[in-house]
């Protein structure tokens, strides 16, 4: 064994490189679990690359054997249930696979930080076992660190500009200054490799020689101030590397910021509703003082513990006419209002619409309707626009028109699924409360009035587990009866959907505060309910979140027995988490 050809002193430069580049994951994640695991992954990689050099092992072999042992080693962290004695079996990969396509998952819907589940720290860990495989093959092994440049800037572009925020410089700083080391490295190796002792002494110890090692050195020092210095003046927007990828900060392109919306991705409003941010994503005026919610947009597909991202393809427009709303009568409509935006901070392409927006003034910016679920799209940021919203009469009586719930249903099927594991709880949870009832609308009155009953609790902080129930979150939440809006919408949806009644879940904001000249909307306004298409009204708001937040439901959803007055909470007990979901709803009136 010939330990300087292990290279030592290289492969824990190399190792400490590697795991530079995954420092800047630590603002990316919520938990730091990963970093145990990717410690022990690169320093795996880096000792047996020095042991196989040392024994003269040819340098693809040792490749090889570095991305073997540290395969093994992630499937023994990450997938021990699919080995059988140690090994790897056709389980494992289908287990492997699933894992990075739940990652891939989790990074989409989640703002920055995202959640760090076991799928993600697997993804984290193997991007860390490739990336040290490589360094430590072309920098230590093949001796070309300069090339090691290049799998160092991958890894590291992906970790640094995905949480939405500026570069920080000190992330930067390591990784480049450990592969300069690299470099510096090589050089006084290949010195030290010269054959004849005067040359050695001249490249390393004469005047002429240490004057250009000395320029190499401040050159190097130079090259990096400059970069860290020019980074700082010039003016730039936030790095998104992967476009609208990786566990994005939803404020990520929004230079006015605070607002930082993230429902719109992961149609869960839970981490809005905890903001305290008074940046307001909309400001505006309004012909009436009954606002209805601002949709945003709505989902119809349902999988596993969350609701999916709805597809953005849809029918271009080119005026700011709206389509009729599918299946919504003339006869129904009652009176048109309108509200102007002054103040608008969401994202492209989303906007933010009042319910039952039949028209919308935005400028330049081309509209697009969603197939999908019937938001309406921008191309580009509109910092203002006007909208025109028809009110439904409470006591309508439309003709049908468009198609049924029968044939929208046969159309989509997605639109009266309900998931395998919550039918029994729904179908049960339905039968109780609906009754003999079997008209869309009386159905649909009766849900609401369940959910808003005080037998239900509003909270940000969900019950504990409750060991009799399934363990599927719909069925949980009708067991403890405790959440917020997300699980009273879901909830109504899915027993809509087991009596047949085509049902979606739509996203968007409450109407936020009224101030002395103008509404004001924050994230904390962020809000979902249910939409059930009934024949004659189309796609019908309810509003089975309790009154604490939401005010009174819209008029022609209550039944005789509601209340028109916003509801009182029921109390929870001091040991409870206090209900800190923005109280901001509970003022607004009559909203249809």
């Amino acid at each position: 064994m010939n330990l300087q050809r292990g290279m030592w002193p290289e492969a824990l430069v190399a190792a400490l490189a590697s795991l530079s580049v995954g420092w800047p994951l630590t603002t990316l994640l919520q938990e730091q679990t990963w970093i145990a695991d990717g410690v022990v992954m690169v320093a795996l990689v880096a000792l047996l690359g020095a042991v196989l050099r040392s024994l003269n092992t040819l340098p693809s072999l040792v490749a090889v054997a570095q991305l073997v042992a540290g395969t093994w080693v992630l499937c023994w962290m990450y997938l021990a249930p699919t080995l059988s004695f140690g090994l790897p079996t056709p389980s494992t990969v289908t287990r492997g696979v699933d894992l990075l396509a739940e990652a891939g998952t989790v990074l989409r819907q989640f703002a920055a930080p995202a959640p760090t589940t076991t799928a993600v720290a697997f993804l984290v860990v193997s991007v860390l076992l490739l990336t040290a495989v490589a360094v430590d093959s072309i920098g230590v092994t093949n001796g070309a660190p300069a090339i090691a440049g290049v799998p160092l800037a991958a890894a590291f572009l992906v970790s640094v500009s995905n949480n939405g925020e500026p570069m920080q410089p000190w992330f930067f700083l390591a990784t480049a200054s450990l592969w300069l080391i690299m470099v510096a490295q090589q050089s006084d190796r290949l010195l030290a490799a010269w054959p004849r002792a005067d040359l050695r002494e001249f490249g390393t110890g004469t005047r002429f020689g240490r004057g250009y090692r000395n320029l190499a050195r401040g050159l190097g020092a130079l090259a990096l101030t400059g970069a860290l210095v020019t980074a700082a003046i010039l003016p730039h927007m936030p790095p998104t590397f992967l476009g609208q990828g990786l566990a994005r900060n939803a404020g990520a392109n929004n230079l006015s910021g605070g607002s930082q919306v993230t429902f719109t991705e992961s149609m869960d409003p839970g981490e809005d509703l905890r903001n305290q941010s008074d940046a307001p994503v909309l400001e505006y005026t309004s012909t009436t003082p009954s606002v209805p919610p601002f949709r945003v947009s709505a989902a119809s597909d349902f999988q596993g513990e969350r609701w999916q991202t709805p597809e953005r393809d849809g029918q271009q427009l080119q005026g700011p006419t709206l389509p009729q709303p599918v299946g919504l009568s003339s006869s129904a409509v009652v009176a048109s209002q309108e509200v102007s935006i002054t103040v608008n901070t969401l994202e492209a392409p989303h906007l933010a619409l009042p319910v039952g927006a039949v028209r919308a003034s935005v400028g330049s910016p081309m509209l697009q309707v969603s197939e999908d679920s019937g938001a309406v799209l921008v191309q580009s940021p509109v910092d203002s626009y006007s909208a025109t919203y028809e009110e439904i009469a409470a006591d309508a009586t439309p003709d049908a028109v468009g198609p049924s719930a029968q044939t929208l249903a046969e159309q989509d099927p997605r639109l009266v699924r309900v998931p395998e594991a919550s039918a029994p709880a729904v179908q049960a949870g339905a039968e109780q409360i609906v009754g003999a009832a079997t008209e869309p609308l009386t159905i649909g009155r009766r849900l609401q009035e369940h959910f808003r009953s005080p037998s239900y609790t509003y909270s940000l902080d969900l019950a504990a587990e409750d060991p009799d129930a399934a363990e599927d979150p719909i069925s949980q939440f009708l067991a403890t009866r405790r959440g917020y809006c997300v699980q009273f919408a879901t909830a109504m949806v899915m027993m809509a959907r087991s009596q047949g009644i085509p049902a979606r879940m739509a996203v968007g904001f409450l109407p936020g505060e009224v101030g002395d000249d103008a509404w004001t909307v924050v994230a904390s306004d962020a809000h979902t309910w249910p939409e059930l298409y009934i024949d004659g009204l189309g796609w019908t708001r309810f509003e089975p979140t309790p009154g604490i937040r939401t005010g009174a439901p819209p008029e022609l959803t209550r039944s005789d027995a509601l209340p028109t007055a916003p509801e009182q909470a029921p109390e929870v007990p001091e040991t409870e988490p206090q209900d800190d979901d923005s109280q901001t709803g509970s003022q607004n009136a009559d909203s249809t």
